[in-house]
């Protein structure tokens, strides 16, 4: 099979890992893959075994599938000739869904388990089943497993404080109340700020003992997964959280929002699930996991079954199974005529 994507860059953030990592799963499995963005040069921070090409080569070339989740290439992907076009969308209330819905040609995807539902009720018709994403071979835990850390522990957090639906605020928050409530640990943030991204340590109130993480390479991010001792999300309109799964995969013990995570975190079986947003249930979760040794065992033994269910070759495949049952809004009022 023929199969394109659409992206609006190739950089660290953004969503991109999940069409490099959906590529490459795609070229192991024998298809020809197109990954088309603005200036067509190949991503540096992560292998990519698709053919890489400038947005502009998409009007003379073809597919059999083409995928889109981005606004700004959203023009290209439909003019682009391909079999079948997909918008995959990732993100709650995703500025993209309305052109989506808009277009009778145009078939679904959604990246999580409540973000399908929410799909279909608006779409009414089925939306492909894109819920997952986890490369095991780079996430997993240290082997063999070291003995419980004396104190100071360690808790990873995601830097990322110019977005702000992803929490990192409000996480420093429950961190700052928990000092001297629960044993001795040290918070580290891991960031990739992109080019027009603030220095995110720049009025960050961090609790005592915190160090940054700043660029950190790939092989260095899946290092400070497995030497942490909790991973804290707390996340707001995400589709699909990718670092609570990368740290569960880790063998790390989460606590978690349900945004973007209820599909793998089932509470306290696999994470711990805060139900409310808020920096008091958030500190309450971690300060659970801080005073548990046998709960973060146990959690973190939990974690890596469940995230071998999400890898990249299942969804992969996933994905181009249910092109063949998905149907078109044009599709959907044929057969009703």
């Amino acid at each position: 099979m023929r199969i394109a994507t659409f992206l609006p860059h190739v950089g660290v953030f953004g969503g991109v890992r999940r069409y490099i990592e959906l590529g490459n799963a795609w070229v192991d499995a024998g298809h020809e893959v197109t990954l088309y963005h603005p200036d067509g040069s190949p991503p540096g921070w992560l292998p990519c075994r698709a053919r890489v090409r400038p947005l502009a080569d998409a009007a003379a070339e073809a597919s059999d599938v083409a995928w889109c989740s981005d606004a700004h290439t959203w023009g290209a992907f439909r003019d682009h000739r391909a079999g079948r076009h997909v918008c995959y969308v990732v993100l709650e209330r995703d500025p993209l869904l309305a052109a989506a819905l808009a277009d009778d040609a145009v078939l679904l995807a959604a990246n999580s388990t409540p973000l399908r539902r929410r799909l279909e009720q608006l779409a009414r018709r089925p939306v492909i089943d894109g819920a997952g994403g986890i490369d095991v071979a780079r996430f997993h835990p240290p082997a063999p497993r070291p003995a419980a850390r004396a104190t100071p522990l360690r808790v990873l957090v995601n830097g990322r404080r110019s977005r702000p639906k992803k929490g990192t605020d409000l996480v420093l928050a429950a961190l700052r109340g928990l000092d001297g409530r629960v044993p001795e640990f040290e918070t580290v943030l891991v960031d990739t700020p992109g080019p027009r991204d603030p220095d995110p340590r720049i009025g960050a109130r961090t609790p005592p003992r915190t160090r940054w993480v700043l660029g950190a390479t790939q092989d260095e991010l899946a290092a400070l997964y497995r030497d942490a001792d909790v991973f804290v999300a707390a996340e707001r309109k995400a589709g699909w959280c990718n670092g609570a799964l990368e740290a569960m995969a880790s063998g790390c013990a989460v606590a978690c929002t349900t945004s973007g995570t209820t599909d793998f975190a089932r509470d306290r079986e696999t994470a711990l699930v805060v139900p409310f947003r808020h920096p008091w249930f958030v500190r309450r979760a971690v300060a659970r996991l801080l005073r548990d040794p046998a709960l973060r065992a146990r959690l973190g033994a939990a974690g890596p079954a469940e995230a071998a269910r999400w890898r990249w070759e299942l969804l992969a495949a996933r994905l181009l199974d249910g092109i063949a049952a998905a149907r078109t809004a044009a599709e959907v009022r044929a057969a009703g005529a």
